[in-house]
């Protein structure tokens, strides 16, 4: 698997996944696409996400968070519409995306099928809309 703008946060170290999965999100001016879980389908939505994350100097990436339990304190802190954060924090969406000021903008829940390649460029397209 070839990823060009993918970050996989460690499994083993759930201190250095949190410092940097919480640089990710606050020091890195990107939208962020994350991915959660193990898997073939979560593979498929990190490539396809990784896909569609553009050129290098385009502000969109991934991060992968096959562990997402480890990361769980920066993940209680995350902005966005209260039920939508809940969502991310009980581990109830496979994805979601974070805009440019780092507010949650759309989940990718585990109810839906595996998001197709369009669905992946409206979760972007979400989160590159500021104030919507």
């Amino acid at each position: 698997m070839e990823l060009k703008k993918t970050t996989i946060l460690p499994t083993d170290d759930a201190a250095l996944a949190n410092r940097l999965f919480k640089h990710l999100i606050d020091e890195v001016p990107t939208v962020l696409f994350i991915v959660f879980g193990i898997g073939e389908e979560a593979e498929i939505l990190v490539q396809r996400a990784d896909k569609l994350a553009g050129a290098e100097n385009e502000p969109r990436r991934v991060v992968w968070a096959r562990r997402p339990e480890l990361v769980a304190s920066v993940l209680s802190t995350l902005k966005g519409e209260t039920e939508m954060v809940a969502k991310i924090v009980s581990l109830q969406v496979r994805a979601f995306t974070l805009s440019l000021s780092d507010v949650v903008k759309d989940l990718l829940t585990l109810d839906e099928p595996l998001p197709s390649l369009t669905r992946v460029l409206k979760a972007y397209v979400r989160a590159e809309k500021e104030g919507a």
